[in-house]
């Protein structure tokens, strides 16, 4: 399948996406991005961007666990707020440090919450 068919196979999915899998595509893609950075570590930009994408969705996280109105019981709320600090925390780690191996908690808290095999509730 050439590039353009997939992006249009992927742009012809995502509306038909929301809640939970929506949140699982966006932790899987984040997790992609982080996993090719790691295997390129000589690609700085690749691993800041990547690094970027991940704080965006977590910070989106943490927006949305603040929402009074959230399905999740308290206590999973702040499991993941907790999660959500050592994200932010190893995040500027990576940003500062150029070992790729800094970016593996981060892969695998995203793959985990990309499977629904973190806090289900």
């Amino acid at each position: 399948m050439n590039k353009t068919a997939i992006q249009a196979y992927g742009n012809a999915e995502r509306p038909t996406l929301s809640g939970r899998a929506l949140e699982g595509r966006a932790f899987a893609r984040a997790a992609q991005l982080l996993n090719d950075a790691r295997n390129a570590p000589d690609d700085r930009r690749h691993a800041v961007k990547a690094l970027r994408y991940n704080h965006e969705l977590w910070t989106i996280m943490q927006a949305a666990l603040q929402d009074e109105d959230s399905e999740l019981p308290p206590e999973t709320r702040a499991q993941i707020m907790s999660l959500s600090l050592f994200v932010d925390k190893r995040t500027a780690e990576a940003l500062a440090n150029p070992d790729a191996a800094l970016l593996d908690a981060l892969i695998e808290i995203d793959r985990n919450l990309s499977q629904g095999q973190l806090f289900n509730s």
